[in-house]
C-alpha cells in the first residue's frame, strides 16, 4: 500500500505496519511525511476530509457503496489518521466496486495537524454491472422503475435499460433504452455516443380530456393541433459528440431523430406517424471551491433542441432549458439551491413540454392537477437545508414553481417538506400549499 504526499520524490520512510510515505525536499509535506512515519496510528494528525477520486465521499454517486461503507468513511472524518483503517477501507472499496485498484493519497489539511484522505480508484479494463437507477413511489402518481445493465471495455461502454417512467413527462412511457459511448476519440477530450430508445406511451384521463378540448379550439391554427396529438409509441436515435474543453466545462453537439406512431389514423386509413427531428447542443459546467471545512460547488447546464424542416421534421420548434445549482457544505451542514427554467417557441410534441409536480419539482403536487398538457414556459426553484448523520442526511425543503402556455402565465405554486436521504435512497413527506388546507403526499425510493 502506498500513501503519496504531494511533492514527494526523494525520501522513503517506512511505517511499522507496512505503509510507505514518499517525501521530497525540505517542505511542509516532508514534515508531514516524517511525522506520519514516526507513529503507527498517527495520533497527532486528524482526518479533515475524505474523498473518492477527488469527490467528497457523501457526494460520490454509486449505488454499490452501501450505507455501512459510507458510515465507515464518515467515521474517518474527525478521527486520528489510522493508516490500518484507511488501508482496510481501500480494500473494501476495491472489492465492492469491482475495481482494479484503489490508491490512498494523503495531503495537508487546512492546518498543520490536519490531513485530507483521497481514495483514487483505478477501473478494470473490463467490467459489467447491474443497477437500479430509479425506483420511486408517489402516493398520488404511482411507481417509476428502471433497471440498467452496463458493460465497459477500456474507453468504450454500452448500457441497456428497461423501465416504466411515470414521473418525468405528461405521459407514462414504458420500454427500453440503449447507449453506446466511446470516451476517447482521437484524444481524451473528445467522446462519441449514440442512444436508441423505444417506448410505448400511456395517457392519463386528465390529459386526454385536455387534448380533446385543445383540439377543438386549435383545429384552425396551423401546427397547433399537432402539438397536442397523442401517440402510442416513440422511437428515437440520438448521436452526439462531446468536447471536454476543461475539467469544469464540456460541450456536446448532436441530433435526435424521433418518430411517433400516432393514435389518430392517417387520411388513407392506415397508421399515421410523425417525426420530431432536432439538432441538439448542451453545455455543462461544474466548479468547486474548498476552504478548510467549507465546500462550495456550482453546477450548470444549458440545453438547446432545434427542430427544422431541413432535418425532415413534421414539427418546427426550439426548446431551451437552463439548470443552475449551488451547494454549500460546512462540516455536517448542507444548504443548496437549484433553479431551472425552460422555454419553447413554435409547436412541439407533448414529450417536449415542461411538467412540474413530480419527485424533483413541486413535490406533493399532482402534475395533472397543475397542467395535464404541460407548458411551453416554466420556472422552478428549490431550496433545501440538511444535516448529515452517520446514518444519512435529514433535510427540509421549500419549492416554488410556475408553468404556463403562450400568454397564459399559470399560477405560482409552493411546496414544503421533510425528507431523509441515505446514499441514493430517499424518503420524504411533501406538503403542497393550497389555500386553506394541507394535503401531505408520501414519496419514497431510489433516485441515482
Amino acid at each position: 500500500m502506498h500513501v503519496h504526499v504531494p511533492g514527494a520524490a526523494l525520501l522513503v520512510a517506512t511505517i511499522g505496519f507496512g505503509a510507505t510515505i514518499l517525501a521530497g525536499p525540505a517542505s511542509a509535506d516532508q514534515s508531514l511525511a516524517r511525522s506520519l512515519a514516526e507513529s503507527n496510528v498517527n495520533q497527532q494528525y486528524v482526518v479533515e476530509s475524505v474523498s473518492i477520486s477527488g469527490v467528497e465521499f457523501s457526494r460520490y454517486r454509486d449505488s454499490r457503496l452501501s450505507s455501512g461503507l459510507r458510515r465507515r468513511l464518515a467515521g474517518l472524518v474527525g478521527a486520528p489518521c489510522d493508516m490500518a483503517a484507511i488501508g482496510d477501507l481501500s480494500a473494501k472499496i476495491r472489492s465492492t466496486l469491482h475495481l482494479q485498484d484503489v490508491r490512498e493519497h494523503l495531503s495537508r489539511g487546512s492546518s498543520p495537524e490536519r490531513v485530507r484522505v483521497d481514495f483514487e480508484i483505478v477501473h478494470k479494463d473490463y467490467s459489467f454491472d447491474l443497477s437500479v437507477p430509479r425506483f420511486l413511489y408517489d402516493s398520488d402518481q404511482g411507481w417509476t422503475t428502471e433497471l440498467n445493465a452496463s458493460a465497459r471495455a477500456h474507453q468504450q461502454s454500452i448500457e441497456v435499460g428497461l423501465g416504466s417512467n411515470g414521473d418525468d413527462l405528461v405521459e407514462r412511457f414504458t420500454g427500453f433504452s440503449t447507449r453506446y459511448a466511446d470516451s476517447h476519440v482521437f484524444s481524451d477530450r473528445i467522446g462519441f455516443s449514440i442512444g436508441i430508445e423505444g417506448y410505448h406511451d400511456l395517457w392519463n384521463p386528465a390529459t386526454r380530456r385536455a387534448v380533446a378540448a385543445e383540439s377543438s379550439l386549435n383545429d384552425s391554427v396551423a401546427g397547433a393541433s399537432n402539438s397536442f396529438a397523442l401517440y402510442r409509441t416513440r422511437r428515437n436515435i440520438a448521436p452526439a459528440v462531446t468536447f471536454a474543453l476543461s475539467r469544469e466545462l464540456s460541450v456536446s453537439v448532436g441530433a435526435s431523430f424521433e418518430r411517433m406512431g400516432m393514435e389518430a389514423p392517417s387520411p388513407s386509413g392506415g397508421e399515421m406517424s410523425m417525426s420530431a427531428n432536432v439538432a441538439t447542443a448542451d453545455v455543462n459546467f461544474g466548479y468547486s471551491v474548498e476552504d478548510g471545512t467549507d465546500l462550495q460547488r456550482w453546477d450548470g447546464r444549458y440545453g438547446l433542441r432545434l427542430a427544422t424542416r431541413e432535418l425532415g421534421s413534421d414539427y418546427v420548434y426550439s426548446r431551451q432549458y437552463l439548470s443552475v445549482r449551488y451547494e454549500w457544505k460546512s462540516g455536517r451542514r448542507i444548504v443548496s439551491d437549484r433553479m431551472i427554467a425552460g422555454m419553447i417557441t413554435g409547436h412541439a410534441p407533448l414529450f417536449e413540454r415542461f411538467a412540474l409536480g413530480n419527485s424533483s419539482t413541486l413535490p406533493g403536487w399532482n402534475r395533472y392537477a397543475i397542467d395535464p398538457l404541460g407548458g411551453d414556459r416554466m420556472a422552478h426553484d428549490t431550496v433545501s437545508c440538511g444535516y448529515q448523520f452517520q446514518q444519512g442526511t435529514a433535510e427540509a425543503f421549500y419549492d416554488a414553481g410556475i408553468v404556463g402556455d403562450g400568454d397564459r402565465l399559470g399560477t405560482l405554486r409552493h411546496s414544503v417538506g421533510l425528507g431523509f436521504r441515505q446514499s441514493i435512497f430517499n424518503i420524504a413527506m411533501a406538503f403542497p400549499v393550497y389555500q386553506g388546507r394541507i394535503a401531505p403526499v408520501f414519496m419514497a425510493g431510489m433516485n441515482y
